[in-house]
């Protein structure tokens, strides 16, 4: 389904019907199990969360937190941030950690647009403790809350995500 070009892991066009980075993020999960010949099973095993994880993922069913993500974007050897985009890159070396990213990214983006925390949280309908606690790498945020954050700093979830 997908093929790879140095870095870079193309997924076929009928795999991602859409733009939005959860359609993004299961046809991204999908053709890399796919290509790498592995069960739901497998993946779950390797990227040490529950099968039903993968399962509901794949279903559209799943609340994923950024953890569960990062797990299954390691365990698949991609960055993180690109599950969500349309061309997942291949993870290096020094790739940091997503909570340390995430952190960098918030805290630019938000300075850039002269937003507070508060005036984020208004923005956003993310409380304001919720963003310091994601800001401090404090919390394991949903990536429906980090959506909601991308949105209002303008921002797609793959580049709030990536370095």
């Amino acid at each position: 389904m997908g093929s790879s070009r140095g870095n870079t892991f193309w997924v076929s066009a009928s795999a991602t019907p859409s733009a939005d980075p959860f359609d993004l993020l299961v046809a991204n999960i999908q053709a890399l199990r796919a290509k790498g010949g592995w069960s739901t099973r497998a993946l779950a095993q390797q990227a040490h969360v529950s099968r039903s994880s993968v399962v509901d993922l794949e279903a559209g069913h799943a609340k994923l937190s950024l953890r569960i993500v990062d797990k299954l974007a390691r365990a698949l050897d991609v960055k993180t941030g690109s599950l969500l985009g349309k061309r997942p890159l291949a993870r290096d070396e020094a790739d940091g950690l997503i909570e340390e990213v995430l952190a960098q990214n918030l805290i630019a983006a938000r300075k850039r647009l002269m937003l507070t925390q508060d005036a984020l949280s208004q923005q956003s309908g993310v409380s304001r403790a919720l963003i310091a606690d994601i800001e401090r790498q404090a919390r394991n945020p949903s990536l429906q809350t980090l959506a909601k954050l991308a949105a209002s700093l303008e921002l797609s979830l793959e580049a709030l995500l990536s370095k």
